[in-house]
């Protein structure tokens, strides 16, 4: 039941039954509207999904406004690259889509949610009306001295990403006032928080952005684990070198010399596909190594619960498959760094800060050789992953916590003497 209050959302990514940037739109926004009247602000190309969901799942106080760019933009959307001047020109066509609604329904907070991106402005901070900004925040570049094993495209796009963050941290005059016009800004994890200047950090409170459904939780906690006499390890992400697999086949390779009765699963696509076939081919594992593309999220679920342990030695600050695998009772391996560094704790995975790549290989190496060897470590940790991903992320808790930030803004209540939550 709504309060009273109208909440204009911005959710330029907003799909229902999705994971990563589209189930942060909707899922935030369905939680909301469990407490708040919610009008949202997403594309045009989202309006069959979610008109199809309403219809079966009707949510009465969340209403939809759909926008698009002119159909001749639209090329810009085919290049990763491109997508960016896209979305930045949609967030300033979304400015008049929402100072007209904001006349008709007199908004009390408008809040800007996806993309996940602190080095983009949200040109909705220039309504006068009370904005939070998040969550919000941005992959880690890769450390220096893993660019010259991570090849020549990890390079690039160290170079490219570095010129983004300079001129959205540093050059664009709106991702600054973006900043100051926020009452509140929710940082996806603590490295988000030091991109945030200092004399507005007390405006920050710490929320990840990816989350599950109390539905989710309920469907794959109840799945049993398929347990055989081999060792599966799993890996899932886009084949970039921001995802570090080119560290977990050559940990693969160095635990197989200790456990040859194994496998190492990989599901995802991307550029550097045959960089990592190559990888393997190299270090005489091509054959315990299946690279099976994408699949969908009812398969990679599959292939979740029927593994013994869960490799993720990504550079990235979020990381949506580690909770799933996760909330499936698999414990994780993964690197100490980013959003997967703040998700796992030592009761639920092993930790590897990434100082350099020989030792992070050897680190990973001894990990999975730890729990390949411990099936009773395996148990325990896969149970305190799922109690850890029912207590602190399910989309319910995040509902509750936003519900909490909007009270005490719309109270005008002073942000720099409340406590620092985080979620």
């Amino acid at each position: 039941m709504s309060n009273g209050l109208k909440i204009l959302i911005s959710a330029y990514a907003c799909e229902p039954n999705k994971g990563s940037e589209p189930g942060v739109g909707w899922n935030m926004a369905k939680q909301i509207a469990k407490y708040f009247e919610v009008w949202v602000i997403t594309r045009t190309n989202n309006r069959e999904v979610i008109e199809r969901e309403l219809k079966r799942n009707p949510v009465s106080d969340l209403h939809f406004e759909y926008f698009d760019l002119p159909r001749w933009t639209k090329f810009w959307k085919k290049g990763e690259k491109g997508i960016h001047l896209y979305y930045y020109l949609w967030q300033i066509g979304i400015y008049f889509v929402a100072k007209k609604l904001h006349a008709k329904v007199n908004f009390d907070i408008v809040h800007h949610i996806t993309f996940v991106n602190n080095w983009f402005p949200s040109f909705l901070a220039l309504l006068p009306i009370t904005f939070v900004w998040g969550p919000v925040g941005s992959n880690g570049n890769i450390p220096r001295s893993f660019i010259s094993e991570s090849g020549f495209r990890a390079r690039i796009d160290k170079i490219l990403r570095t010129l983004a963050h300079i001129w959205g941290y540093l050059l664009d005059p709106f991702v600054r006032l973006t900043v100051k016009r926020a009452s509140v800004i929710l940082a996806i994890n603590h490295e988000a928080v030091n991109r945030i200047p200092n004399r507005y950090r007390s405006k920050v409170r710490v929320m990840t952005a990816i989350g599950l459904s109390s539905d989710e939780l309920a469907k794959i906690s109840a799945s049993p684990v398929v347990k055989r006499n081999s060792i599966r390890v799993l890996t899932v992400g886009r084949l970039i070198p921001l995802k570090g697999f080119n560290l977990a086949i050559k940990a693969f390779s160095r635990f197989t010399k200790q456990c040859s009765n194994a496998r190492f699963i990989v599901i995802g696509e991307g550029l550097e596909k045959q960089h990592f076939i190559n990888i393997a081919t190299k270090y005489n594992i091509r054959d315990k190594v299946d690279f099976l593309g994408w699949l969908s999220r009812e398969e990679v679920l599959k292939y979740m619960l029927s593994s013994d342990i869960f490799l993720f030695p990504s550079f990235e600050g979020g990381g949506m498959v580690v909770l799933e695998a996760m909330a499936g009772g698999i414990p994780i391996v993964c690197l100490d760094f980013g959003g997967p560094g703040e998700m796992v704790v030592e009761t639920c995975g092993i930790k590897i800060k990434p100082l350099n790549p020989k030792q992070t290989i050897k680190e990973i190496a001894d990990s999975i050789l730890r729990l390949a060897k411990d099936p009773d470590l395996r148990k325990e940790m896969g149970k305190a992953g799922r109690k850890r991903i029912a207590d602190l992320y399910s989309w319910d808790k995040k509902g509750e916590f936003i519900k909490n930030i909007y009270d005490r803004v719309s109270k005008k209540e002073n942000s720099s003497k409340s406590a620092f939550l985080s979620l």
